[in-house]
């Protein structure tokens, strides 16, 4: 599919490139800037004076990186919308459905359209329609084929198409391109104020894809919860479905539910990371961002090729590794998109700040380090229901949580130093408020969930039948904890990310 949206975003940013060139390129004055937290100043420019680096719009122009981040927010918040929905006893009528699904695509649009020239934005917003109507096709395909009534039967219906397929697809792109639209001609109307360049357009992806880890690390952390790792017996495939095209029917059973729509995040996640990448080799004139964004994607890949051999091969090795990377991983998205954004191109270190900076910078490098620690030992009691990894968990969770304020107190202090470190602040009052959130929760799990070595063994494909019933309430709190976890891991990840910055004499590039 990134092959076709080359070409589409080829077309339209050809399109718009050479109208500049018959029109003399010309922009009226009342055009400004955004620069993020700079201060605003109106200006008189054409388009060539936006402040646009890099080969961005031979590939990701000035229609094509606007839809396409627009398109992706949108599909990410219609993916979480739509797992709400589909939730095993939710019942929700098509006619409420499919306008509440379409909310996020109208409401970006009406948002970021505005940002653009107003020639460009109805266009905009017909591109941002197509690319989350065909993101959502990957989830779209669980509606569109054979429904049977157990999963005995999937050998027979694998991979069938139901007879109105083709026309359930082509509405749903038609639809979705209507409502971008809609969004392009009430956004046109309003009064240019600011244009955004297309180095925000890429930071804001950035953002947008550790946003798309969120869901797919709660999700994760749900099927740990509910012992439902192992109620798909297949790796790659669902029940011999490629995994688009698992029958919604099939879902009602709460741990395939679960199990399957993690995998479905996982693909959203990996395409995400994959055009992020992308946008980045393309358009991005600095090297760090595209050593991360490259490792960035490795790591994806090879977080999914862990979670296909702990299913093949039901290792409970893999499924720790799996769980500890995962969280990793989003705090590695966090810290791209911190790299890519305005504020850290921007920033500008002084020596006031300097050994505040770098005293925050060590104290964050250890917390990290004891909150990776906390995580390997929270994975193993959770897979392995150890009473012995459960008292170091608690032990150590006292140390962990000791270096989470010194950290975060010396963040909060480095910011008020001087106007230039103004970033780290928020992170360290993020972080007093997670850990005490998490320590809070940790011992609520303790009490409400913790089974102990008697804790039963995963059930099976073959014995979801009789396997207990989930309890929901030690799930969600055992859930809650698992995510709060993986925000605190990415928070001292971003603080970390920007002590580096502050304690910098020179440039970053």
């Amino acid at each position: 599919m990134p092959c076709g949206l080359a070409e589409i975003l080829s077309v339209f940013t050809r399109t718009i490139r050479d109208k500049n060139a018959h029109t003399g390129n010309t922009l009226a004055s009342q055009y400004q800037l955004d620069m993020s937290n700079r201060p605003r100043k109106t200006q008189s420019m054409t388009t060539q004076e936006l402040p646009d680096k890099g080969p961005s719009d031979t590939f990701f122009g000035k229609i094509g990186g606007p839809a396409v981040t627009i398109g992706f927010a949108a599909a990410v918040m219609m993916w979480m919308i739509a797992w709400f929905l589909h939730m095993p006893g939710v019942h929700v009528p098509p006619a409420i459905a499919i306008p509440v699904l379409l909310i996020p695509l109208l409401a970006i649009g009406m948002l970021w359209l505005p940002r653009i020239a107003p020639e460009n934005r109805i266009k905009t917003g017909v591109l941002a329609g197509l690319i989350a109507g065909l993101i959502n096709l990957l989830i779209l395909g669980s509606n569109i084929v054979v429904q049977p009534e157990s999963t005995a039967e999937m050998p027979e219906h694998a991979n069938t198409l139901a007879p109105n397929a083709a026309i359930v697809v082509i509405g749903s792109l038609i639809l979705s391109m209507i409502v971008g639209m809609i969004a392009g001609v009430i956004a046109r109307k309003h009064s240019p104020v600011t244009i955004t360049p297309t180095t925000t357009w890429r930071s804001r992806f950035a953002w947008i894809t550790a946003l798309t880890y969120l869901p797919l690390i709660a999700v994760g952390g749900a099927v740990t919860s509910t012992d439902s790792g192992l109620a798909v017996p297949d790796a790659i495939t669902t029940y011999g479905a490629i995994s688009i095209l698992f029958p919604l029917e099939l879902m009602a059973e709460p741990r395939i539910f679960l199990e399957h729509s993690h995998r479905l995040f996982g693909t959203l996640a990996g395409l995400t990371t994959l055009v992020l990448m992308i946008r980045i080799l393309t358009g991005e004139p600095r090297k760090l961002p595209k050593v991360l964004a490259v490792a960035l994607f490795l790591a994806v890949s090879l977080q999914g090729y862990w979670g296909i051999i702990r299913v093949a091969e039901e290792s409970t090795f893999f499924a720790i590794l799996h769980g500890i990377f995962a969280q990793i991983v989003f705090a590695g998205a966090l810290s791209t998109a911190i790299i890519l954004s305005d504020a850290w191109t921007s920033a500008n270190p002084v020596p006031e700040t300097l050994a505040a900076a770098k005293r925050a910078r060590t104290a964050m490098m250890l917390t990290f380090i004891a909150l990776v620690i906390q995580l390997g030992l929270g994975a193993v009691t959770r897979h392995l229901n150890s009473g012995h990894a459960m008292m170091a968990h608690m032990g150590f969770s006292f140390i962990a949580m000791m270096l989470v304020i010194i950290g975060g107190a010396l963040c909060i202090r480095t910011g008020k130093a001087h106007p230039s470190a103004r970033p780290v602040r928020p992170f360290g009052s993020i972080l007093h408020g997670l850990v005490v959130l998490q320590f809070t929760i940790g011992f609520a799990v303790l009490g409400m969930a913790w089974e102990g070595d008697d804790a039963p063994a995963l059930p099976t494909a073959e014995n979801l039948a009789d396997a207990p019933p989930i309890e929901t309430s030690a799930a969600l709190i055992t859930t809650a904890h698992h995510i709060i976890g993986a925000l605190l891991l990415a928070a001292a990840a971003g603080a970390l990310v920007w002590t580096f910055r502050l304690a910098s004499k020179r440039q970053i590039r």
